[in-house]
C-alpha cells in the first residue's frame, strides 16, 4: 500500500506549511507547559507524582492546562493537514481522524482536572489513540524508514505501559510512564511522520519500495 506523496516523491513548495507550525506549536505548547508547570511546583515527584497532579496545584496548574488545551486546538490544524494528504486513501484518513481524536483527547486533560470524572478517559484516551496513530501511520509507510521507525513506537510504548502495571519500574506515579508518549509524538510530529515539521532529507526524501 502507497502512503500520500510524502512516501513517494520529496514534498515541495505545495506541502502544507500551516499545518507543520500548528503541529510545533501543538507540541511546543504541550511540552512546554509541562516543563513549566514542573519548574512553578518545587513538589512535584518523578516517581511518586502523575502529570496530571500539576494541573490541580495552585502555581502549576495553568500552565500545565493551558498548554494542553492549547497544544490539542494546534493540534488539530496538524490534523487536517494529515488529511490533506491523504488523497482519499482511507487508511491514511484514518491516521488523521485518530490523531484529531488524540488531540481532542489532550485538550480534555486539561478542561478536566484530576479532580473531574472526564480526566480519566481523557487521559487514557490520548495514550491509546497516539498509539494506534502510530500503528496506522507504521503500516500505511511501512516501506519507508520512517514509517518503521514510527511502527516501533507502538510496541515501545506498550512495553513502558505493561512494565509499570506489572511493577517493573522503580515509581509508583504515572509521571515517568507517561513522558515516553509524549515525546514520542512529539518525535513523530517533528522527524517521523508524514507531514514533519523539520523537512530534512533523509525524510522528505525518501523513495517507495512499494509501488503498487
Amino acid at each position: 500500500m502507497d502512503d500520500d506523496r510524502a512516501t513517494d516523491e520529496p514534498i515541495g513548495d505545495g506541502s502544507p506549511t500551516a499545518a507543520r507550525v500548528l503541529g510545533a506549536v501543538a507540541t511546543l505548547a504541550a511540552l512546554g507547559g509541562i516543563l513549566l508547570a514542573i519548574r512553578l511546583d518545587p513538589t512535584f515527584s518523578w516517581t511518586t507524582d502523575a502529570l496530571s497532579d500539576l494541573g490541580v496545584r495552585g502555581r502549576s496548574a495553568p500552565a500545565f492546562n493551558g498548554g494542553l488545551v492549547l497544544g490539542g486546538l494546534a493540534g488539530l490544524g496538524y490534523a487536517a493537514g494529515l488529511w490533506g494528504r491523504g488523497h482519499a486513501d482511507m487508511p491514511v484518513r484514518l491516521r488523521a481522524i485518530v490523531f484529531a481524536l488524540a488531540m481532542v483527547s489532550m485538550a480534555g486533560i486539561g478542561v478536566f482536572d484530576l479532580t473531574r470524572p472526564l480526566h480519566g478517559p481523557a487521559a487514557v484516551g490520548f495514550y491509546l489513540l497516539v498509539t494506534v496513530v502510530f500503528g496506522i501511520d507504521g503500516t500505511v509507510r511501512r516501506n519507508v524508514t520512517t514509517g518503521r521507525i514510527a511502527l516501533a513506537f507502538v510496541p515501545v510504548h506498550v512495553a513502558v505501559w505493561a512494565s509499570f502495571l506489572a511493577g517493573f519500574l522503580p515509581v509508583t506515579g504515572l509521571a515517568l510512564p507517561e513522558l515516553p508518549g509524549a515525546l514520542m509524538l512529539a518525535a513523530w510530529v517533528w522527524l517521523v511522520g508524514p507531514l514533519p515539521v523539520i523537512r530534512a532529507g533523509s525524510v522528505d526524501s525518501e523513495s517507495a519500495t512499494d509501488e503498487h
